[in-house]
């Protein structure tokens, strides 16, 4: 039997999970605050860019599975299964912000009637140990409304997002695992049933456990990166190739090749944040997470290693033009959420540089993100690749777009290259221009 579902929060994991759900014939109310948003969302416009997603939410709304509010109260009350999914943002000290958390728990306890049965899901990456809390402090706010017996009109239950951006509905539709976590194994259960048309392997687990699986998930991954991207640094100095390096490494099936691509280090809303939250949350529990204070520290280096190696062929940029490929952390997104291309471009900019931009589907995001550049002229967003080189002295290739592959390399000629992500062949490149990339001889 089909569910009734709310997803609070509609940005890249409530949109796309909410669509899904309603694609595999689940109802769902997806709610945001946000008024102009919701509007859109109505008549299927999407405020994101991500491959496939305009597509499941026309089916989902031409079947009539998926409709969006403003309305907390009519979403509680038309719901069995609350899922939130809004952001928890980094603070200054690392330490996850769970205020969209907190509010989403107030609104949805104001709701709560004494005769419902609410499952409360954790899409959002939240702290470990907050599945627990949440528990408590739902039940206190039911408490002063006067329901009696609260903690039987809830549960919690942690259902972490493994959704890579530019393949998020591929993610859900084919998940490699589904993970629940709850303290009620039969409620826990209930919530793995909503995948069931999707055949995906399910782990079961306690609350706190499910919420470690996402952080240690991500943490892992973003070791691989900045390890890989220390030994392209070493293999410089050393005479070696890091691509082949990597791909010896990635033969070895306790590796595997993922996550083993040396470039200019990674961004995006997850795997900065999540790292940098389970720093503070070890430091809490008094361990000292040496590991993954190198794992972001390698990151913020390597993303300036670009214009480290543009300084070697020009070593005053004072009045130059430098042109710069890929503005999104990674392609397929127009994410600008801690990418690489943000310190780069700023740093070219303190150093007296003229810089000419580019990217397919990021600008828009780009505009809001270099206000102040772009205010001061020294920052231009096109909306050509070849219209950033022109006149430009160097280019720095930083997110690898499919469209980036495949260029005219006569327009390169008598420029400094410095490839960020190894996207083109040396040998090759060597004949056009002056040629610079991560990790190659």
């Amino acid at each position: 039997m089909d569910k009734r579902i709310a997803v609070i929060g509609t940005g890249y994991v409530g949109l796309v999970s909410g669509a899904c759900f309603a694609y595999l014939g689940h109802k769902v109310i997806g709610l945001d605050i946000d008024e102009e948003k919701v509007e859109k969302l109505r008549k299927g416009k999407i405020p994101i860019y991500e491959p496939g997603l305009d597509r499941i939410l026309s089916k989902a709304l031409s079947d009539g599975n998926i409709e969006f509010t403003t309305d907390y109260e009519y979403a509680v009350k038309n719901s069995d299964f609350i899922f939130i999914a809004v952001g928890t943002p980094s603070r200054e000290d690392g330490s996850a912000d769970l205020s969209f958390v907190e509010s989403a728990y107030r609104s949805i306890a104001r709701y709560i009637g004494d005769k419902d049965f609410k499952v409360i899901v954790n899409k959002s990456t939240v702290p470990v140990g907050t599945g627990r809390w949440a528990r408590e402090f739902i039940a206190s706010l039911l408490r002063e409304r006067g329901i009696k017996e609260p903690e039987k009109r809830f549960e919690v239950v942690s259902n972490p997002e493994f959704l890579r951006e530019g393949k998020a509905v591929e993610d859900f539709m084919k998940p490699d695992r589904v993970v629940v976590g709850a303290d009620n194994r039969d409620v826990a259960g209930l919530v793995a049933s909503l995948y069931e048309k999707l055949q995906p392997p399910i782990l079961i687990t306690d609350l706190p456990t499910a919420e470690m699986i996402k952080y240690a998930s991500n943490a892992f991954l973003a070791t691989k990166i900045s390890f890989i991207n220390e030994i392209a640094n070493i293999c410089e100095k050393l005479g070696a190739d890091v691509t082949v390096v990597a791909r010896g490494m990635g033969l070895d099936h306790r590796i595997s090749p993922h996550f083993l691509r040396a470039g200019c280090g990674f961004g995006g809303s997850c795997f900065p944040k999540d790292v940098k939250a389970l720093i503070h949350t070890a430091k809490e529990v008094r361990e000292e997470p040496e590991l993954l204070e190198s794992v972001i520290s390698v990151n913020e280096r390597q993303k300036l290693r670009p214009v480290e190696k543009l300084l070697k062929h020009i070593p005053s940029l004072e009045g130059k033009r430098v042109a710069v490929w890929g503005l999104s952390f990674k392609p397929e997104t127009d994410d600008m959420r801690e990418a690489p291309s943000i310190p780069i471009v700023r740093e070219l900019v303190k150093r007296g540089a003229y810089v000419l931009a580019y990217d397919p589907v990021a600008l828009e995001n780009a505009r809001k993100v270099f206000s102040e550049e772009l205010k001061a002229g020294r920052l231009e967003l096109v909306s050509d690749k070849y219209e950033a080189l022109e006149g430009s002295n160097a280019l720095i290739l930083v997110t690898e777009w499919d469209e980036f592959k495949e260029v005219d390399f006569d327009k390169l000629k008598g420029k400094v290259v410095v490839d960020g992500r190894n996207l083109w062949e040396p040998s090759i490149m060597k004949q056009f221009c002056t040629y610079e990339s991560i990790g190659r001889p």
